[in-house]
């Protein structure tokens, strides 16, 4: 029987890009062209053709000016899970506003797709120490799996653990499933999705994923829709986020695809009910 590890997919639009709002204000979103039909469709093709469930952490805006797609994702099979209304980091939030968010995602996701919403996933993996009282509101709102414990410098905390986990908080304990990174040289990368997916080697992923499946740990990937179609943005964005939104010589379905020989892939959901 072949390893199965988990896919999912960030479904929030190309201008939905953390810490640029002087280029992207939140007030002229409506403005901007939506490449999330043609992206979704690309994706449900390919998760079709390979056989594969995923879990879709989906933006509460992007919900709701494309409801039909979020129940197209729901009823081709796929979970659901939440990533913040207007796709804000957590730790620049209060906590009574992370709370009504969450909890005012968690049931419209669940009106529109008919379906438990279980999971949360942060903005640039913004749940983290700057924000410890976050996995208290998540269980608090009935979520029960996080996927924002990023173990990396800078937007997350390297010494966060690599494999799936609980995480105690006052009303229980939360599981978690960080995202998949490589060691390299002392330094700990990103890898699991993004500008690390579509660079580093195909068979240093592999090698990781084997590692992590060697602990009794799936690995964590994950898809923002953007990167499955040629798009260029309308307007230049600066150095360092054209460089983590384009960087990269693959695609990042090519690397999923190329993955395929050795994995198989399944949602958080999935995952968490053959365990039980």
């Amino acid at each position: 029987m072949r390893t199965k590890n988990i896919i999912t997919v960030d479904w929030e639009d190309w201008f939905h890009i953390c810490e640029v709002e002087d280029y992207l204000p939140r007030e002229k979103w409506d403005d901007y062209p939506s490449i999330l039909p043609e992206a979704t469709k690309i994706l449900l093709q390919f998760f079709k053709t390979h056989n594969i469930s995923a879990t879709f952490f989906i933006l509460g805006y992007s919900a709701t000016r494309f409801p039909k797609l979020v129940e197209e994702i729901s009823k081709a099979g796929h979970e659901l899970a939440y990533h913040t209304a207007n796709h804000s980091l957590v730790y620049t939030q209060e906590p009574h506003g992370f709370r009504e968010d969450i909890r005012w995602g968690k049931q419209l996701l669940e009106e529109i797709g008919k379906q438990p919403v279980l999971g949360f996933r942060a903005p640039q993996w913004s749940l983290n120490d700057r924000c410890p009282w976050g996995l208290d509101c998540l269980t608090e709102a009935g979520y029960t799996y996080d996927s924002s414990h990023a173990p990396l410098p800078i937007i997350g905390t390297p010494s966060y653990p690599e494999s799936v986990h609980d995480l105690k908080t006052s009303q229980g304990a939360l599981q978690e499933f960080p995202p998949l990174i490589l060691n390299l040289l002392g330094l700990k990368v990103p890898a699991g999705g993004g500008w690390g997916l579509r660079t580093w080697p195909i068979r240093a992923i592999r090698h990781k994923i084997a590692r992590l499946n060697g602990m009794d740990s799936p690995a964590t990937l994950f898809i923002h829709p953007v990167e499955v179609i040629d798009f260029t943005p309308p307007l230049r964005l600066p150095f360092l986020k054209r460089l983590v939104t384009r960087f990269g010589r693959r695609t990042t379905l090519f690397t999923i695809k190329a993955l395929l020989a050795t994995t198989d892939f399944i949602s958080i959901s999935q995952y968490r009910n053959q365990i039980q």
